[in-house]
């Protein structure tokens, strides 16, 4: 069993959740109130469950990986990792760009992100 990965998988799970279900609290339903036009919207919502469903099964790829682990599963848990850091630069990036320190705050998305990518990342190159 490797504790990093599985670990990755379990906070990725909890991510996923969030998004999912406190996320349509926040962000969806008053973007879906706006006046924006239909195309970008049902684009943007589109986007949005895309991005749910790369949650769900890399959460669930984690906890595979981390539950069976096998050296085949080194490079797409890496992979993974890698995205999951990417996502947590573009998070503190954009929400500079807009809030500027702030941003740690207003969009505290990469807190989540974060641990994810670490430790899939430890797991991949540590092992257990």
């Amino acid at each position: 069993m490797n504790y990093w990965v599985l670990g990755a998988g379990v906070i990725s799970l909890l991510t996923a959740f969030v998004h999912i279900f406190a996320g349509q609290v926040d962000p969806v339903r008053p973007f879906l109130k706006s006046e924006l036009a239909d195309v970008p919207k049902a684009t943007l919502l589109s986007c949005w469950h895309m991005v749910s469903v790369v949650l769900l099964c890399s959460s669930l790829l984690y906890l595979y990986a981390g539950w069976r682990p096998a050296p085949s599963f080194d490079i797409l848990s890496m992979f993974m990792s890698f995205g999951y850091l990417a996502f947590t630069a573009v998070f503190v990036v954009v929400g500079w760009y807009f809030f500027g320190v702030k941003s740690l705050l207003k969009l505290p998305q990469w807190v989540l992100l974060l641990p994810v990518g670490v430790m899939g990342c430890l797991g991949t190159f540590l092992g257990s």
